[in-house]
């Protein structure tokens, strides 16, 4: 791509002057057709998400506190020129995350857009990770090794709308690098936009993979060895839960027992080289479950956990519930 590529410079083709008798689109028109009554409503913007401005509320001080938050943004829609739509998950830290429903990303045209923006796509392109998931792109909280997938199904007619994409991104989130990889692209999804678990009328789960499926997951919340997550995550999917959402708490169709108390929410996440499984008791309080799991203070004096033959056990309070997580560090391992 040449320099005048990269900052949206080549000459562009001059439409013809408009008449009250002149039709609204032809035929022969080249390239993506203009915003019409045909095109779906365009979502609510960026701006009124929670993504607005994210990273200008919590610089990087050069403190591990602000090592977060980080963005991973699966683009929906790429077919304009002028606008593209996505989903996100925020990660608020390393355990706490939430979905971003679909936004737009809409971007002026002007060559002073271009030359004022263009370097924060080569910062955004330059982004590293210590710390990352290899070729492996997910929605966090581990970044991917580059910020952007290597394959785009777009050609280069999409190029210049691209880059605008993550300028104006990048304008909207208030990004700026930080001491490791906080924003990245995970890939291009078009289903992702309403995705929702397909459950089959015609061939419902057998009361013994349901079976199955709730003694796994039981499992994996107390932090017990459970073999494979097959029936567990199909059993999960029929609750609305999607392999790739991160570590957003879904709410059981039917409750499960951990430690003896019955849990309708959960979130589990099995990205990258961590899973983690996490349970939020309603009406039990932290002693309670402390004790039920038989949990030790740690040397800090202040946090509850042990370490158990599939990972690590803590509990602690996550939006005013008790909550109890394992995590399992799977870097390196298979499964």
């Amino acid at each position: 791509m040449s320099l005048g590529d990269a900052l949206g410079l080549q000459p562009k083709a001059t439409p013809p002057a408009s008449s009250a008798s002149a039709p609204t689109a032809t035929a022969t028109t080249a390239g993506p057709p203009a915003a019409s009554a045909l095109r779906p409503e365009t979502p609510p913007s960026i701006r009124t998400t929670a993504l607005a401005g994210v990273f200008a509320k919590t610089p990087f001080d050069g403190t591990a506190k602000t090592h977060f938050p980080r963005v991973a943004v699966t683009v929906t829609d790429w077919s304009r020129q002028d606008c593209w739509q996505a989903v996100a998950t925020l990660w608020r830290s390393a355990t706490q995350s939430e979905a971003v429903p679909t936004f737009s990303v809409c971007w002026g045209k002007s060559v002073g857009f271009a030359v004022n923006n263009a370097v924060s796509m080569r910062a955004f392109m330059l982004q590293s990770a210590v710390q990352h998931t290899g070729n492996v792109r997910t929605t966090g909280p581990k970044p991917p090794m580059i910020s952007i997938p290597d394959r785009q199904p777009f050609g280069d007619r999409m190029q210049l709308a691209f880059q605008s994409f993550i300028e104006q991104l990048t304008l909207d989130t208030g990004w700026q690098i930080g001491p490791s990889m906080n924003l990245w692209i995970v890939g291009y999804d078009a289903s992702a936009a309403n995705a929702a678990p397909a459950v089959s009328a015609s061939a419902p789960a057998s009361p013994g993979a349901d079976a199955r499926g709730r003694a796994q997951l039981e499992s994996a919340l107390s932090c017990k060895p459970f073999g494979k997550f097959d029936a567990a995550g199909a059993w999960l999917a029929s609750s609305g839960w999607r392999s790739g959402q991160g570590a957003v708490p879904v709410q059981l169709g039917t409750a499960v027992k951990v430690f003896g108390f019955s849990v309708s929410k959960v979130a589990v996440s099995r990205d990258g080289g961590e899973q983690v499984y996490r349970s939020f008791f309603k009406g039990v309080t932290s002693a309670q479950l402390v004790k039920a799991a038989s949990l030790k203070l740690g040397k800090d004096g202040r946090a509850w956990g042990r370490v158990t033959p599939l990972g690590v056990l803590a509990t602690g309070v996550e939006d005013g519930e008790t909550a109890l997580t394992c995590t399992v560090e799977t870097e390196g391992q298979e499964g």
